[in-house]
């Protein structure tokens, strides 16, 4: 990671962005950005979107942040005006309180990736990203991207064998060998399903939680793998993972509960999602928000993989596979002004080329989030969705005429 300010390129990065990005108009409206981020990529994502919202809703720019932060926010023409007269049209920020109500807009801007954000726009007063997020995205899924999933499969296949580049087992041999080899390890019945419980956040979804360890505890007819520390209640629990390579833990893992967005589902493998996600209700994981659903859940996925079956169906799966492909192509905007999140310690250096070098005006980022800002989508997108035959010519290759 590399902090705000550090590095020698840190003050070539201030003069470029002072002299090609520091105008802020002027007006009562305003669009406020929180960068208190210690990231600079996460500080420059916020700010390029904040900039973005304030052109398509003709506001200036005024910062909340860290003295770092602000120094950079600064010569992107931002404001250090801490309470505003009128309220702000807009919120911008890379660190979200899904919980608290808010009665304007939040964009939230992602880490990972080039750009990625999601929004709410309150309808009849104030709303919460928890509670409006993900049935609003999964309306967008449902109108604009499940429909066209014939158009969408052959990217979403690439997409998804970019994702399992971690996961190197190509048969259901290998697979069957690495799950006997990963049980051995571990001490665990290889003809037992494995539950994998992952991606649990300590004082977040505590309930659903404390109830999947209670059940395992009183549940012998499953392996049962805690990614977090956990008093083990029979021989078959286990917990603690860090020492298991990616290629065990999937070829272990029949069923996942997981407390946040999952990729499993994509390749096969049932989720019992316990907790948030901005995806949780397109249709790829089992969600649970209870405890009495979580043990039905359970109960049902060990029940028919005694069977051979599996809570997993193809819809089910295709789903999951758009859902990732949405994550990471559709809802990923590429743009020639920021770097991609991988460039880490070398962001500052490759920003400042970007910023002195290329213009707004015909870049994707602005487009993007114009089209989010006024048709009101909850999410950025790198394609327009309204419009089916754009989307079909951009997804498949024109075929030679030869």
């Amino acid at each position: 990671m590399r902090r705000v300010g550090d590095g020698g390129h840190f003050d070539r990065l201030l003069r470029a962005a002072r002299t090609y990005w520091g105008e802020n108009p002027g007006g009562e409206r305003c669009v406020v950005a929180e960068v208190f981020d210690q990231d600079i990529r996460a500080v420059v994502r916020t700010l390029m979107v904040a900039k973005a919202v304030c052109g398509a809703a003709a506001a200036r720019l005024v910062v909340l942040g860290d003295p770092e932060s602000r120094q950079l926010a600064e010569v992107f023409g931002a404001t250090a005006d801490l309470q505003p007269d009128t309220p702000p049209v807009a919120l911008v920020t890379g660190r979200v309180d899904r919980g608290v109500p808010r009665d304007i807009p939040v964009v939230h801007v992602h880490g990972t990736g080039t750009l990625q954000a999601y929004a709410l726009f309150p309808d009849e007063g104030p709303s919460s990203f928890e509670e409006e997020l993900p049935g609003r995205v999964a309306a967008f899924f449902e109108q604009y991207v499940w429909p066209h999933r014939e158009v969408i499969r052959p990217s979403a296949e690439r997409v998804a064998w970019q994702a399992k580049s971690g996961y190197q087992v190509r048969t259901d041999t290998e697979r069957r060998q690495l799950r006997n080899y990963g049980c051995a390890r571990l001490g665990l019945d290889p003809g037992l399903p494995t539950i994998a419980v992952t991606g649990h956040a300590p004082g977040r979804d505590t309930e659903l939680f404390e109830t999947t360890a209670q059940f395992a505890a009183s549940d012998e007819s499953a392996n049962w793998l805690f990614f977090d520390p956990i008093a083990a209640g029979h021989a078959r629990m286990r917990s603690g993972t860090s020492g298991l390579s990616t290629n065990i833990l999937w070829s272990l893992t029949d069923v996942a509960v997981t407390f946040q967005d999952s990729d499993l589902p994509a390749f096969g493998i049932p989720v019992i999602q316990s907790g948030w996600s901005e995806g949780a209700c397109c249709g790829a994981t089992h969600l649970s928000r209870t405890p009495a659903e979580q043990r039905m859940l359970l109960e049902e996925a060990i029940a028919r993989h005694a069977k051979g079956d599996t809570i997993l169906g193809p819809e089910q799966r295709e789903r999951a596979r758009l859902w990732l492909w949405m994550r990471r192509c559709g809802a990923d905007v590429p743009t020639q002004l920021l770097p991609h999140w991988a460039h880490g310690a070398d962001y500052p250096r490759v920003l400042a080329v970007n910023l002195r070098y290329v213009e707004r005006d015909g870049d994707p980022l602005f487009s993007a989030v114009h089209r989010m800002w006024e048709r009101r989508e909850p999410l950025l997108t790198r394609f327009d969705f309204r419009y089916p035959a754009g989307l079909s010519t951009t997804l498949t290759p024109a075929r030679s005429a030869r």
